[in-house]
């Protein structure tokens, strides 16, 4: 399994954590046209979930929850490292890195206000010539590098109550920075080197208040409102149905597990 590399501080691949393996597999499988195989001995049980030939998430089961979720990682050279910034900038550690296998390291942290994330550390760098960076659909680099083909992965949005601390959280780690604020719920760009790779929310007062901030996951798809179809047919839940946005149409919904997803068609 090769997860491989895209850039420093860019998120690269989700990962699902689920009470039903088998229901959570079928469901994105068919919905996004995902095939699957065995992740290996480090995660017993776990399938990476391919598209073209390429990792885009990895569908793994979790004993004694309720409900899926997914979790976002973000790419970065030393996870220890990134460790010391998280507890620094008054984050905590969920998981301590550790490695799995040969594909690389990762470690599960929860930002100043409880949000969890992920981050991976690739065994390969940057420029050594091993991904695939023509877009034949060969090599191992993540699915982000192909974000606006329908069922990758395509970037995350922090749904936050605080703005500007969640700004300063993530750029003491990352080197992040906002954009101003656009569109009626306020939303804002996360931007690396002054190019936007994820998404910020203020919580939209229609959000329930016993919801806490989360990192949305966001997956690229040809036409939203057929993929709300889709969702009611192989027994998920439409949160929010086909909603226009300024860089397209997104729809929110709960597999058929509880895990929340939101769904892109980007602007032609």
């Amino acid at each position: 399994m090769d997860i491989g590399h895209r850039e420093e501080g860019v998120p690269s691949w989700v990962e699902l954590a689920t009470p039903d393996a088998e229901t959570s597999i079928g469901f994105y499988s068919q919905l996004f046209g995902w095939t699957h195989e065995g992740f290996g001995d480090d995660l017993p049980g776990a399938r990476t979930c391919l598209l073209l030939g390429r990792p885009v998430a990895v569908i793994k089961p979790a004993a004694g929850i309720e409900r899926g979720a997914w979790t976002m990682h973000i790419d970065v050279a030393d996870a220890d490292k990134t460790a010391e910034k998280v507890l620094a900038a008054g984050g905590r550690i969920v998981t301590p890195a550790y490695d799995l296998g040969a594909a690389g390291r990762t470690a599960v942290f929860a930002d100043h206000s409880g949000t969890v994330f992920a981050v991976w550390q690739s065994d390969r760098h940057a420029g050594d010539g091993d991904g695939d960076r023509d877009g034949d659909g060969g090599g191992g680099d993540a699915g982000v590098d192909a974000a606006d083909v329908p069922g990758a992965f395509h970037s995350g949005e922090l749904i936050t109550d605080d703005v500007e601390a969640s700004a300063a959280f993530y750029g003491s780690l990352f080197g992040w920075t906002l954009s101003a604020p656009h569109g009626p719920l306020n939303r804002r760009e996360w931007r690396l080197d002054g190019r936007p790779i994820a998404e910020l929310l203020p919580r939209p007062a229609a959000m329930p208040a016993e919801i806490p901030p989360y990192w949305d996951v966001y997956f690229t798809v040809a036409d939203a409102a057929a993929t709300t179809e889709a969702v009611t047919r192989l027994g998920g839940t439409t949160l929010m149905p086909a909603t226009p946005v300024g860089h397209g149409t997104i729809a929110v919904f709960a597999d058929p597990t509880g895990a929340v997803f939101t769904v892109l068609a980007p602007a032609r």
